[in-house]
């Protein structure tokens, strides 16, 4: 193949890094990009062919009881150059940027294009993540009795942590801290004891993490209002054992409320298992990072 280039990305490559991913339908990346970019926990580069941005990778770093843990996602190659190493390429350099920050393992979830890479490069499945759908909604809910709901302060990343803690097994509170400007603390009446919380990257998903299937119920509405009035459907997620299967009272819950499951993508890994509590999860953050 002719020699890719690959480099840190920077803010004046996020135009043409867009540009690049929006032809192949991964569209409104721009903040995305932009998010990353001012976010410390987050790698991403790019990858150039005469000086033209073809290829994209990012990379999370999260620590861990274990040992580090590194998101690989958003590995983007122009639909007109594929099939010439190139995604593997910028996924390698990904891999090997985040081994050098000390990640002992590797997590990522995979597209059916990238998935024989992947397992080539010594990935194994570890779950599949169920994708569900439901219309969204102009409907604010109503929180559950005895709790309230609140906008999440920076102050409270560190509560919220160690909720999310408990149930991905990493500690992700550098990704939470730049996100709290859309994200949503779910609490006791008192204040005293975190439910639950939805955070969002992109306004048709978020990580929703909360130990109540009515807590949760609730937090799933709140993402149908959230996305209202745009084109795309509302998503939530399940995680099922790569071994097993869902637990039919979550599946039973989605469906009463509307949800509609849509597909199933798996979650892969590199390097030793994470101790995490799956059901705990009803949203991922994005596909990038889990």
């Amino acid at each position: 193949m002719n020699e890719l280039a690959i480099r840190p990305m920077t803010s004046a490559d996020v135009a043409a890094a867009a540009a690049v991913m929006e032809s192949g339908g991964w569209r409104g990346r721009t903040p995305f990009l932009e998010w990353g970019l001012a976010n410390p926990a987050i790698e991403q580069v790019v990858g150039e062919l005469d000086g033209r941005i073809v290829s994209i990778g990012q990379g999370a770093i999260n620590p861990a009881p274990q040992g580090s843990v590194g998101w690989v996602g958003s590995i983007f190659t122009d639909p007109t150059l594929r099939g010439r190493g190139y995604g593997r390429a910028i996924t390698e350099e990904v891999c090997r940027r985040l081994e050098g920050a000390g990640c002992r393992t590797l997590a990522l979830i995979a597209s059916d294009l990238g998935r024989p890479i992947y397992t080539a490069m010594g990935f194994r499945i570890d779950a599949w993540y169920q994708i569900w759908e439901a219309d969204t909604t102009a409907e604010e809910p109503r929180p559950p009795e005895a709790t309230r709901l609140r906008p999440m302060t920076p102050g409270d990343v560190d509560r919220v942590g160690e909720l999310d803690r408990r149930a991905t097994g990493e500690d992700r509170r550098a990704l939470l801290r730049e996100l709290t400007e859309n994200a949503w603390l779910l609490e006791d009446e008192d204040g005293c004891e975190v439910l639950g919380y939805l955070a969002q990257v992109h306004p048709e998903n978020g990580t929703i993490v909360a130990p109540d299937p009515a807590d949760a119920a609730f937090l799933l509405d709140l993402l149908r209002k959230r996305a209202h009035g745009r084109e795309s459907m509302a998503r939530a997620a399940l995680v099922r054992p790569a071994d097993g299967e869902i637990d039919p009272r979550a599946r039973r819950m989605l469906a009463e409320a509307g949800w509609r499951p849509a597909f199933e993508t798996p979650r892969m890994l590199r390097g030793p298992s994470i101790d995490w509590d799956p059901t705990l999860i009803w949203g991922v953050l994005s596909f990038a990072f889990g």
